[in-house]
């Protein structure tokens, strides 16, 4: 009889924290990569933009950062990022550029439910053969350091 209570009890207590330390952690499913091409997509156009749509879900996203693919074995490099709502209309941002990415802060944050078109204008590759390019999206809500994975950008040039 002891046994099954101390189970029970160690069970009860497992259960507790595990739910909660998942309740805290955000769900990326909410947001996510919803398209996302090159325009053109051919491979000898030297300032190509990269176009990624992204859902955001119920939490407001204070930042988002599109990485490089890690073994990409060309260097790409990017011109400058602009950020527009559903109807076309320009957010503010700052942007931060890099070799690893584009960092992409917004002020105002953007609200819950909204949909971002984020172009990565004059994109530069060094490799001239058709690739696709795996980008993974990350995420950041309002007052969390916390990076959250949004979702891959899967951009085809040929």
């Amino acid at each position: 009889m002891q046994r099954f209570t101390l189970t029970a009890a160690v069970t009860v207590l497992l259960t507790a924290t595990i739910s909660s330390a998942l309740a805290q952690i955000p769900i990326s499913k909410e947001k996510t990569v919803i398209h996302s091409a090159a325009y053109p997509n051919r491979v000898k156009v030297t300032r190509a933009t990269y176009h990624i749509g992204l859902q955001v879900g119920s939490i407001p996203l204070s930042e988002i950062r599109i990485e490089v693919p890690e073994n990409a074995p060309a260097q790409i490099r990017f011109g400058q990022a602009t950020v527009t709502d559903a109807t076309g209309k320009t957010l503010n941002t700052t942007t931060s550029l890099s070799e690893k990415g584009v960092t992409i802060a917004f002020n105002p944050p953007v609200a819950a439910g909204e949909t971002l078109e984020i172009d990565l204008n004059n994109v530069r590759t060094s490799n001239l053969t058709g690739r696709t390019w795996q980008f993974p999206v990350y995420g950041k809500t309002i007052g969390s350091a916390q990076e959250i994975p949004l979702g891959t950008a899967r951009i085809q040039t040929y």
